[in-house]
């Protein structure tokens, strides 16, 4: 048995502390405390609480990941969303864009025949006259034949006897294959008129 030198209880041999006023059995008589012993308690105490933190930071993290699960479970309906997606590109690519470029120019009074050559697949050819002032129907008329003198189209611009002497314009646009044209316009009583072939590519 071990007496308790403050309040006479008997306390079993190996206490340390006393189980009626809690007194340190282990003091010697000078009232100090053995530094052993001091030092085991504390570290057996700091060795406690860096388990219990450990402990909580593992519970803390746990709660954490459950809660993103949930919710991401929510968001896709209730199945875990992974993104599997991927993007690819390729190298910058210069492409021309086709436009019109006019490849030719006719002007005159009187009727003419014309060749031309295209390198689109498509071309148009503006007709633009000028009238006399004679009291007559005047008229200007384009005919588009192909290589082999085979009619493709015509288109026609005219004016009544009594209709003001003023500019009229007309286009007419072809798909064909690249190659040789000709153009043919037949005139009545003009001033003037202007052709201008444009090509696509």
């Amino acid at each position: 048995m071990s007496k308790c030198q403050k309040c006479g209880y008997e306390n079993d041999k190996d206490a340390t502390f006393c189980e009626s006023c809690g007194a340190n059995l282990k003091t010697t008589l000078s009232g100090r405390t053995y530094p052993k012993e001091v030092k085991n308690k504390e570290g057996n105490m700091s060795q406690s609480t860096k388990i219990l933190i450990v402990v909580c930071v593992i519970l803390v993290a746990g709660l954490g990941i459950s809660a993103g699960a949930l919710m991401q479970m929510n968001k896709s309906g209730g199945t875990v969303a992974t993104n599997t997606s991927s993007a690819t590109q390729s190298p910058t690519q210069v492409t021309n864009q086709a436009t019109w470029h006019e490849i030719d120019s006719f002007s005159g009074t009187t009727d003419v025949t014309e060749n031309f050559n295209i390198k689109g697949n498509m071309f148009k050819i503006d007709m633009i006259a000028n009238p006399q002032l004679n009291y007559n129907t005047n008229t200007m008329s384009v005919t588009v034949l192909d290589s082999n003198n085979n009619l493709i189209t015509s288109g026609d611009i005219g004016w009544a006897p009594t209709e003001a002497v003023s500019q009229k314009e007309k286009t007419i646009q072809i798909t064909g294959t690249p190659g040789t044209y000709s153009m043919a316009v037949s005139t009545n009583a003009l001033q003037n008129w202007t052709v201008n072939i444009y090509d696509y590519y």
